[in-house]
């Protein structure tokens, strides 16, 4: 990102991605950048389930978007070949039986004129294309609940279509409270985090983000003209170490068919890695990976080193691009 605060394509992570055939969709999650939040208060949230739920809509979002796009190409290039069939039946004196087959055809891909934009049983013929999620920090706690949320609902992924997950720095636990499943977290932190909801729930926490080897991260945030500085609320607070407990509480709605790749740093000081261990050890899923890192930090997007982690990432994507059975 610039000093204007424009996102620098060269040389990114999505410009690798679009270079090896990837398109990168992203939203801003409620409450952060330029989305609003909830009582419209920047970092405030009703429910931290309302997150996911937003980008599982994306997800459709993006899946109908493309059925109304290739119905349209396809209808337009039906089109063009009927008539340009037509007039090289005419000029060569074809017979009319002809010329009336070439008609029905594309009476029949476009609904006899009727736009493709509205076919909705045209767009459902459409196979939705694969996607995989990649999300960083809370948004790696973002990706691996929307896995599980479809893996509740059964048929769901017949729509959405994701393939596979990567959680990186997924906040999974947080080093200074411990495991999710620890007596201190459900006795302690819990309740008294739900008490300040209850009764200052827009009081703001300021908490500064503990990176020691690559403090100008902390600088990038600083100016970044999107981000809010002012602290997240204790409403939010306790959203987010409630989403903890809920992804370790129902680890057993994890599709089992969905891969998932995880690459942490053992130096990370804000999301736990001991805590990624656990859950990664307790996930009863086919196919799973762990890479732990001893080189980088917390944001391993940004910091020196990026480039292997991004590597990582190609090299499974590469590997789980392949055909998979859908049953979630």
């Amino acid at each position: 990102m610039d000093a204007d605060n424009y996102y620098i394509y060269k040389n990114s992570w999505i410009e690798h991605f679009n270079k090896n055939g990837y398109s990168v969709f992203g939203i801003d999650l409620q409450s952060h950048g330029e989305s609003e939040g909830w009582e419209n208060l920047s970092l405030n949230v009703k429910e931290f389930d309302d997150l996911v739920y937003d980008v599982l809509e994306y997800i459709q979002k993006v899946q109908d978007d493309n059925a109304r796009y290739m119905n349209y190409s396809s209808s337009s290039y039906s089109s063009s070949s009927s008539s340009s069939n037509s007039s090289s039946n005419s000029s060569s004196n074809s017979s009319s039986n002809s010329g009336s087959n070439s008609n029905s055809n594309s009476n029949s891909n476009s609904r006899g004129g009727e736009s493709p934009r509205n076919d909705n049983s045209a767009n459902r013929m459409i196979a939705p294309l694969p996607v995989y999620l990649i999300g960083q920090s809370m948004g790696g706690n973002v990706a691996l609940r929307a896995l599980q949320i479809v893996g509740k609902y059964r048929g769901l992924n017949r729509r959405l279509n994701i393939r596979g997950c990567v959680s990186l720095s997924g906040m999974i636990a947080v080093e200074a409270l411990g495991l999710p499943s620890s007596y201190i977290y459900k006795s302690f932190f819990m309740p008294l985090s739900r008490f300040l909801s209850d009764f200052l729930p827009t009081l703001r926490l300021l908490c500064e983000m503990p990176y020691k080897r690559f403090q100008y991260i902390r600088d990038i945030g600083r100016f970044d003209t999107m981000r809010y500085r002012r602290g997240i609320t204790c409403r939010f607070a306790y959203e987010l170490l409630k989403a903890m407990d809920n992804l370790d509480h129902d680890m057993r709605f994890m599709p089992r068919d969905i891969p998932v790749l995880f690459i942490h740093s053992s130096k990370d000081k804000l999301c736990y890695p001991g805590g990624v261990v656990s859950f990664y050890n307790r996930l009863n899923i086919r196919n799973k990976e762990l890479h732990m890192l001893n080189y980088m930090e917390h944001m391993l997007t940004m910091e020196p080193g990026n480039e292997r982690v991004l590597s990582k990432i190609m090299n499974w994507l590469y590997n789980m691009s392949r055909p998979q059975r859908i049953t979630a």
